[in-house]
């Protein structure tokens, strides 16, 4: 596996993990079932967590972790990828989790 398919594997699974939490936590899912705007709700935890991915790679931990990713220009574009992998897992998760 190449560090960058393990990217994307890593993303995937934090995007569902964020998701079952929402549907499982107990605090937080009372909470979330009730709020008008799941949908942005879903939309500000991906984001937090793309910032937080991209943020990673400007640290020693990221070569541990497999992550290959400039701290530069080219990062938001990695950035953007991240959000939309992230997005796809977390609805397609509540989709199934409804």
């Amino acid at each position: 596996m190449t560090p960058t398919e393990l990217s994307v594997v890593i993303l995937g699974i934090v995007g569902v993990a964020v998701q079952l939490i929402f549907a499982y936590f107990p605090g937080l899912k009372d909470k979330y079932a009730a709020s008008a705007h799941k949908g942005a709700i879903a939309l500000i935890v991906v984001v937090v967590v793309g910032l937080a991915y991209v943020s990673l790679a400007c640290t020693s931990f990221a070569a541990d972790l497999g992550i290959i990713l400039a701290c530069n220009r080219q990062s938001v574009f990695m950035y953007l990828k991240a959000i939309f992998i992230l997005a796809t897992t977390q609805q397609l998760t509540y989709l199934f989790t409804k």
